[in-house]
């Protein structure tokens, strides 16, 4: 699999929030891997952020790129961790506080599209049968954004930022709605890597708590990737015991419904200089 986070398009996201985005060798010296470089404010110093590769990154490149771009802190999440001791050694430490979700429903979208249907609970099929009018259409960004802030009750990612991340990522970062007529009911920002559609940003409405209509925008977008080619569906983060949101038990029992396979992951390193 191809995390959105090591794609292009997300390179020049990340570009535009003025972050240095720089490329790292692994440390088998056969693959590389980018890492982000946020400003502090604070005398020119940086944090790194190096997310969600599937190789460990070469310790002495590592080294070399934060002392020369100032960096005091930095942070790893990887898909998977080949060498636990290179992380000991580089005084890498499993921190309490990660940045991204540590744990996954991943469905694949090579199956048929019957066995996808079978997999999905029975509450999750009832609700896609009983919505079968609803329509699920594609947006514009003010529009999307219109919605998403009307419904959200904290954090919304700007205009700016949703303009930029269709930008960068060329027709594979799409804003899905679904509509009764002029009532909306719930919406999703899905990215596309290589391989895998990305369940990124979602709202939804009071009208979509009641209707449940989200489980049909949520199958479309399945059945839509499959149709596109692509192999896997990443529903982007669960509640995991290993670090307890609770927060997070109500959409994890929502995306559990898909019928996808429970992915988990390493977890986020950590060191101070």
């Amino acid at each position: 699999m191809e995390d959105l986070r090591q794609t292009l398009g997300w390179k020049g996201y990340l570009t535009d929030k003025r972050w240095k985005v720089v490329s790292i060798g692994s440390e088998d010296k056969q693959h590389s891997m980018r890492a982000f470089i946020i400003p502090l404010g604070i005398f020119g110093l940086k944090m790194m952020k190096l997310q969600r590769s599937s190789y460990d990154p070469n310790w002495n490149e590592l080294k070399k790129v934060k002392r020369k771009y100032r960096v005091v802190s930095s942070v790893i999440e990887p898909i998977r961790v080949q060498d636990r001791l290179g992380y000991q050694m580089a005084g890498y430490h499993l921190t309490r506080f990660p940045y991204l979700a540590t744990k996954t429903y991943i469905t694949d979208l090579t199956q048929t599209e019957e066995r996808l249907w079978k997999n999905l609970s029975e509450n999750a099929r009832r609700q896609i049968v009983k919505n079968k009018k609803v329509m699920i259409e594609e947006v514009e960004v003010e529009k999307f954004h219109q919605l998403w802030k009307k419904s959200s009750k904290v954090w919304t990612m700007s205009i700016k930022e949703l303009k930029s991340i269709k930008k960068h990522f060329r027709g594979k970062a799409k804003l899905i709605v679904s509509r009764s007529g002029e009532v909306y009911h719930s919406g999703l920002l899905v990215m596309y890597s290589s391989d895998t559609a990305n369940y990124y940003q979602t709202w939804t409405s009071g009208e979509g708590r009641a209707s449940g209509a989200h489980y049909k925008l949520v199958w479309e977008e399945i059945l839509r990737a499959k149709k596109e080619g692509l192999k896997f569906f990443d529903l982007e983060g669960i509640y995991d015991e290993r670090w307890p949101q609770k927060r997070w038990l109500g959409f994890t029992e929502f995306k559990r419904r898909f019928g996808g396979d429970e992915v988990a992951f390493p977890g986020s390193f950590f060191r101070w200089l």
